[in-house]
């Protein structure tokens, strides 16, 4: 007889939203009626911010699928925080996913899980009770946050559990969950998961589109306010930016480059650093968020999950801390000590100067003098990957270059180090990495290590290129037993494939 597992979670928000001690893990037969916590405004707010909230831990986006594991597989770090009272090393290792990373593959996964269940439960709960929503525009930007929400964290768990995307899209990936039931649903194929995510995507930007305040940026003061600070919620920014995400890993190059360009177009709101010194650099570079979260009390999240990026001190031991060496610093970026992306107030260096470790996060810069800078922020989306997505989808070398060049010379690149066409779009002969990928493709990835270090984007591109080395690897050759992360062995979130 087949045992079926659910796991299904609710949020139950008491109190302060402050933290996420209020959610509740239970079992259909116990939880507390959705029905109360649709009975006001308040609680559909309460519910979408628990969301939020869920996002922002250890486990998801304050920590594995941005600095912390995701970057640990990319190869970024020869450091990192102790892991059952031993540094690992070697970093083959980390993708160990049977045995010493066991519970990252079945944490994230069912982390992921919980949250688009409680999105699920949200969606459930708007159309039974919309009558409750009277103020304008509550309706349809909590369900545009929620339709976006859910595709974004489903387009995550594609990208890790779901096969090499480029050589097999249509090889059997995830369960996409639409409905807050215990009714099992089935593994899709990868092709078909992209497609429910462009359907929510879409759904998403119809409604967000006409009813999106797009209030961006506005005093931490006033924080509070339900629909300002969208930079901190799914606005229908973050939504384009996630429709050139998907166009462009699923292929489709017009509808990428056109979605990418649409989110530059909005030049009111996001724009580009282009000069940056040490008294007000800002490490994660706030004003070009499109989507991120607001994590209450990074520093002493970070510090209390024995993640920490070495905020503070410039001498932790290495069992504290994302570190790299200075080959690797020098290799990353390439030399150009104009580039200011790797500025003293992101990496600091060891007495030897032999190694540097990551200070990203570190909020002392991003809460200064010159107001709010983004302090206790996670960025998820940021406006040089809308660039980055238009130079791999472009048709032609040019414009691929000049989108690639565009965010160089901002980040301080010199004009005299600007990337021309020739050989562009050929194999990468002169590349000490990887000879197998075009110099286009070569070019961007390089770009990504630089620009998004310790954000958990550059695994991403590597897997979708099938890249079989690159610098920090350490493996004889990637294939899809790295890169594709294995379904927890019970899958045990929505029931469908437990084993007898």
């Amino acid at each position: 007889m087949m045992k079926y597992i659910y796991i299904l979670v609710i949020a139950v928000l008491t109190g302060s939203l402050s933290s996420c001690n209020d959610w509740l893990d239970v079992s259909p037969k116990q939880y507390i009626p959705a029905d109360k916590m649709f009975e006001s405004e308040s609680g559909f707010k309460d519910i979408l911010t628990g969301i939020y909230l869920r996002m922002g831990t250890t486990s998801l986006y304050a920590g594995d699928l941005t600095y912390a594991y995701l970057d640990e597989m990319a190869g970024l770090y020869s450091d990192y925080p102790e892991r059952n009272n031993s540094n690992v090393f070697n970093q083959s290792t980390v993708f160990d996913y049977d045995n010493l990373f066991l519970d990252k593959r079945n944490g994230i996964y069912e982390a992921q899980y919980n949250v688009i269940s409680n999105i699920n439960n949200l969606l459930t709960g708007l159309e039974s009770h919309r009558d409750v929503l009277t103020s304008p525009h509550y309706y349809e930007v909590i369900k545009g946050e929620a339709l976006g929400l859910r595709a974004f964290l489903y387009f995550d768990l594609l990208r890790l559990y779901g096969p090499i995307y480029s050589q097999h899209p249509t090889d059997a990936a995830i369960p996409y969950k639409t409905t807050f039931d215990t009714n099992p649903t089935p593994v899709l194929p990868a092709n078909e998961v992209v497609a429910k995510i462009v359907d929510d995507l879409k759904a998403a930007e119809q409604l967000l589109e006409a009813h999106d305040t797009r209030d961006f940026f506005t005093d931490e003061n006033d924080r509070t306010a339900f629909l300002s600070n969208r930079e901190f919620r799914m606005n229908v920014y973050a939504v384009k930016a996630m429709l050139a995400r998907v166009y462009c890993y699923a292929g489709e190059k017009t509808l990428a480059v056109q979605k990418a360009q649409e989110v530059i177009d909005a030049s009111k709101i996001f724009s580009l650093y282009k000069s940056q010194t040490a008294s007000n650099y800002n490490s994660i570079r706030y004003g070009e968020q499109i989507f991120g979260l607001s994590v209450h009390e990074l520093s002493t999240l970070l510090d209390s999950n024995f993640m920490m990026m070495d905020l503070d001190s410039y001498n932790s031991a290495t069992n504290r801390r994302f570190g790299l060496t200075e080959q690797m610093m020098n290799l990353f970026y390439e030399g150009f000590t104009s580039d200011w992306r790797q500025n003293i107030v992101a990496f600091s260096w060891d007495d030897s100067h032999a190694n540097a470790f990551c200070k990203k996060y570190n909020q002392a810069p991003l809460l200064n003098s010159y107001g709010y800078q983004g302090a206790n922020a996670i960025p998820l989306i940021r406006l040089p990957e809308m660039y980055y997505i238009i130079a791999e989808c472009a048709d032609d070398a040019q414009t691929s270059v000049d989108a690639l060049n565009t965010v160089r010379f901002a980040r301080g690149i010199s004009y005299s180090d600007e990337i021309f066409t020739n050989g562009y779009d050929q194999p990468d002969a002169a590349s000490a990495e990887n000879k197998e990928q075009t110099r286009r493709i070569n070019e961007i990835m390089k770009e990504y290590r630089k620009e998004y270090f310790a954000e958990g984007q550059l695994f991403y591109f590597l897997k979708n290129h099938a890249y079989s080395k690159y610098y920090g690897c350490n493996v004889d050759g990637m294939t899809a037993k790295q890169y594709q992360m294995p379904l927890p062995d019970n899958e045990k979130i929505f029931g469908n494939n437990s084993k007898k």
